[in-house]
């Protein structure tokens, strides 16, 4: 199953992930809440406390770790009633270059703090 480790102090994060949760009706994520991971003595040896703090992260089924925008385009893909729109989504410039930095903007102004 995929794990996804999101950032449980924030409520822009904690919206977003419910409603991901409700519409994921395959069950394809394990949603962590970060302050979860980070006391467990099972951390991956590709994350640290930094990048958990900084952006979301996905562990694929097979262990690959992706973040950012790639990681929710990964999420986007993997729901079904996002089928139609996941081709924009796939387009190279857009998710190099534009997707990445939403992501990143968003991120730094979401007013959370870990």
């Amino acid at each position: 199953m995929n794990k996804v480790i999101f950032d449980n102090n924030c409520s822009l994060c904690i919206s977003i992930k419910d409603k991901l949760e409700k519409l994921d009706k395959q069950n394809r994520f394990k949603w962590i809440p970060s302050n979860e991971y980070i006391k467990s003595k099972n951390i991956n040896s590709g994350i640290n406390k930094e990048l958990i703090e900084k952006t979301i992260i996905v562990i694929t089924d097979n262990q690959v770790i992706i973040t950012e925008f790639i990681a929710c385009r990964y999420i986007i893909s993997k729901i079904p009633i996002f089928y139609p729109v996941i081709i924009f989504l796939y387009m190279p410039f857009f998710s190099v270059f534009i997707g990445n930095k939403v992501y990143r903007l968003i991120a730094r102004n979401r007013g959370c703090n870990f």
